[in-house]
């Protein structure tokens, strides 16, 4: 193995090691057969999501929780993972210490998860779906980082969309049938652009797609074709979904659009006020 791939595969095992262990060690009372501090317990567990996420992510971007917010006054639900260019993103937070985000400067956002049943799915599927949705109304798309040639078209281009991704323990259903079922659980609800793009479970394996070609790949929607839906599962101790899902993470946020965020739009109307000119 080579350098960089013993020093993923220590992350990988930390942060197994961290999620499925030592948090429940810390916060999981044996004799009552509970959490202690269900709060702690999931404020710990995403903490060490973050610093896998770390591992991987362009050191330009940071990683942080809050909302996400547009210049038609739409508030996200909170996310626990907001990974954004810290360089164009102001510092916009609430007395309470909320932070929230310009959808402009964010590249991804994520669920951290603990053993979900499909109905739990479901509402962090639609939530991140909502979140995706937030991108499309921006009103005067101004680029800063942009790999796609074109105009800026999130409808159309999946880098110029917000990647989202589920990190969960355990999915707590059956699973054999899954990746047709996917379908199933959106509905008709949810575009299919605006649908996931990775959901890791650390024992079941990744979901993510493929092509016509049968190349795996991170997008649900490429070029107007959507893509089906494929389960990667875990391989003795070769870490194959722990890799694609590094792999792809990195892959969607150093490639994703980044657009200066308009602050005269959040402002609301700023018109009017005495003026002194020179005469």
């Amino acid at each position: 193995m080579n350098i960089f791939e013993n020093l993923l595969i220590e992350q990988i095992e930390i942060f197994k090691n961290s999620y499925l262990n030592i948090s429940r060690r810390l916060f999981y009372d044996e004799e009552v057969g509970s959490l202690i501090h269900p709060g702690e317990f999931g404020t710990y567990r995403e903490n060490v999501a973050k610093s896998f996420l770390r591992f991987f992510i362009p050191e330009r971007l940071k990683i942080d929780h809050g909302f996400l917010i547009n210049t038609y006054g739409d508030v996200s639900t909170q996310c626990d993972v907001i990974v954004y260019d810290s360089n164009v993103t102001p510092l916009i937070g609430s007395g309470e210490m909320q932070r929230f985000f310009p959808v402009e400067t964010v590249s991804a956002v994520g669920e951290i998860k603990s053993v979900l049943k499909k109905t739990e799915l479901k509402e962090a599927l639609i939530k991140l779906s909502k979140i995706k949705a937030l991108r499309e109304k921006i009103i005067h798309p101004v680029c800063i980082k942009r790999y796609a040639k074109g105009n800026f078209d999130p409808k159309y281009q999946p880098y110029d969309q917000i990647a989202s991704f589920i990190i969960c323990q355990k999915l707590d259903f059956e699973l054999k049938d899954m990746p047709g079922e996917m379908l199933s659980i959106y509905g008709d609800e949810v575009e299919y652009r605006h649908r996931h793009n990775l959901i890791l479970s650390i024992e079941d394996g990744l979901f993510h797609y493929y092509d016509t070609n049968d190349k795996s790949l991170m997008y649900p929607c490429i070029l107007n074709a959507n893509l089906k839906n494929r389960l990667t599962i875990p391989q003795d101790n070769l870490y194959v979904h722990f890799k694609l899902f590094c792999s792809y993470l990195f892959l969607m946020t150093s490639s994703a659009t980044i657009l200066y965020p308009e602050m005269t739009d959040y402002m609301g109307i700023i018109t009017g006020g005495a003026k002194i000119d020179e005469i």
